[in-house]
Parts: structure tokens; sequence; C-alpha cells
């Protein structure tokens, strides 16, 4: 029996043992290398740089008003049409000293009257129209002046001793003005004749700046100028009719003023009496701003500045005058006074 219990004994504590060996849980095996923890780089977020101040461009300063004229200035007028006497009335603001000379006075020739100057040793000449300034290049021994004249690089006019200004107002009021009647007008044409490369580039810009496309052909004869604007008025809604007579004639005008008014092109002139033909405004010059700028250039000229003067000298007012009727039959409302008072604005 005790070899029995004995035997018993020892089994008993085999199985104990199993028992516990199989009831622990199992090791696990040994982790993989992990990779080295990196710490990133702080990231240095750098100061922001101001932004640089700008400074507003200074505003130019107004050109002074041109001081008057004290040396004796002699004015010669083509004709006593008004156009021309209106501007040597304006000049007597500006000239202490002058003489007023008319060409189409009977019984004296342009030899005559530029020999009278000469003895008057007058200082300087402003000729007021082509007969005049053609004249003036001819016969003058002093600095000349011209205005009133359209077609003045035609002539060969200009000289380092001839000097000119502008015979129209500046494109950008006028297109101000028109946008004041129709601000949807977008397609403005022009006929010129040779030699108004300023004038075009003047207007091409003037328009650009306003959204409007600027259309334009160069012509040599007044069928050609009728033949491109029967061409050109498909395109626009506008037409600009410049005095160029080496291109028009009296038929040829009156052809395009009844087409343009047959395709309901709106047409501005230069000229007042063009109101009766079916123009819808006139942009006119202001005497006196003519004046005031004649004045500038013989300032600058008695003062032995001629280097610093332009070829011509731009004016800088403009004057407008609507067709009421014309306003009505395109169903536009005429402006505040039919933009019969001066803007006067400059440049």
């Amino acid at each position: 029996m005790i070899g029995r219990s004995s035997t018993v004994l020892a089994l008993l504590l085999l199985t104990g043992c199993s028992m516990f060996i199989s009831s622990e849980r199992p090791i696990p095996p040994p982790p993989p290398d992990l990779p080295p923890v990196v710490t990133p780089e702080p990231v240095v977020i750098p100061d922001p740089v101001p932004e640089p101040v700008v400074e507003p461009a200074p505003v130019p300063e107004p050109e002074p008003e041109p001081q008057n004229i004290e040396p004796l200035v002699a004015v010669v007028l083509s004709d006593r049409t008004p156009a021309y006497d209106d501007v040597a009335a304006a000049l007597e603001n500006y000239l202490d000293h002058h003489e007023v000379y008319d060409l189409s006075e009977e019984g004296v020739t342009a030899r005559d009257i530029f020999a009278e100057i000469a003895a008057s040793e007058a200082s300087a000449i402003v000729a007021v129209g082509l007969p005049a300034a053609r004249a003036a290049r001819r016969f003058s021994t002093v600095p000349v002046v011209v205005g009133q004249v359209f077609n003045v690089a035609d002539s060969e006019l200009l000289s380092d001793d001839v000097k000119a200004v502008g015979v129209l107002p500046p494109m950008g009021l006028q297109i101000d003005a028109w946008h004041e009647m129709d601000p949807s007008v977008r397609n403005v044409g022009a006929i010129l004749g040779e030699g108004h490369e300023d004038l075009i580039a003047e207007a091409d810009k003037a328009m650009k700046e306003r959204g409007v496309k600027f259309h334009y052909a160069i012509a040599s004869s007044d069928r050609e100028t009728l033949y491109l604007f029967n061409r050109l008025v498909r395109d626009i809604d506008g037409f600009i009719l410049f005095p160029d007579n080496r291109i028009l004639s009296r038929s040829v005008l009156n052809e395009m003023m009844t087409y343009a008014s047959r395709h309901r092109v709106q047409v501005a002139v230069f000229n007042e009496p063009l109101l009766d033909h079916g123009a819808m405004f006139v942009a006119r010059t202001v005497e006196s701003d003519i004046a005031q700028q004649i004045t500038v250039v013989l300032d600058k000229v008695l003062s032995g500045k001629a280097d610093a003067i332009p070829a011509i000298t731009p004016l800088t007012e403009i004057d407008i005058q609507a067709n009421p009727e014309v306003l009505q039959r395109l169903g536009l409302e005429s402006p505040v006074d039919d933009l019969e008072d001066t803007l006067a604005e400059a440049k």
C-alpha cells in the first residue's frame, strides 16, 4: 500500500506541474528593432517684412498764369473774319504793346506789311490764319507764333523760329462731352489728309482711355473721302468731321451728312454752321485759351527758351454746343443748358 501510495503521489505531482506550466501565459517574442526617433528641427517663421511705404507721386504744380508781354508784338491777321478778329481781341489782355495788321486790306501787299513791321522793331509776330502764317514764314525777321491753322504741317511752316498753337480743342474733353450726351458711344471714326500723325495719336490715346475705339482713314481727295466714309460708316456710331479742306468739298460734305443721318451716325464738327446740316454738336475753341497759349509761347521765345517749346502747343479748353433737334431725333436728352456753357477744363 505504501508503494501504491507513493506511485499515486508521484503521478499527482507530475500532473500538478503540468497544469501549472500550461496555465502560464506564453512569453512573447522580443520586439523588432525600431528606427530611432528623430526630433524634427523647429520651423522658424521669419518676421513679416513690412511693405515699403510708397510715397504718393507729387502733384505737378499748375503752370503759372502767363505774364503780360511788354515788348512790342505785331499781330498779323489773314482777314477780318470773326475767328481771327476774336483772337486778336483776346490777345489785347496779354500784350502791353501791340499793333494789328490785316493782310486782306486793299492796296497793301504782304511785303509792305512786313517791311513796316521790321521798321517798328517789333520783337515777335503772331500770325493768325494760313495766309498770314505763310507770309510770316517768308518775310519775318523775328520769331513767329502761328494760330488758327489746321494744316500747319502741310506748308512746312514750322521751324526753330516759327512755332504754332493748336487749332482744335483737346480730344479728351470732346469725348467726355460726347459721353455726357450719349454714354453708349463706343466706335468713333474720322478721315483726315496727310500730315496729322500727332492728331491721330492724340485722338487714339484719348479714346482708348475712355473705352472708345478709334477708326480712321487717310484720304487724298474729296471723292476718296466720300468712298472711305461710305465704307467706314457701317462700323461706327460716331464720326468726327475734321476741318481739312484739302479732302472736303461742299457736295461731298452734303452727301456725307445725309448718309450719316440715314444710318443714325452721330457727327461731331468744329464749325457752327454745320449744325444746320445735321451735326449733333460742335466743339469750339475758346478765344481766351488761344490767346493765353500764344502768350505762353511768346514769353518763352522772348526769354530765350525757344528750345523748350514744342512745335505745336495744345489748347486746354473746349466749348460745346449741342443740336437739340438731332438729340431729340436720336432719342437723347440734352444735358443741362444744351452744353452751351464752356467746360473750360485743364488738360
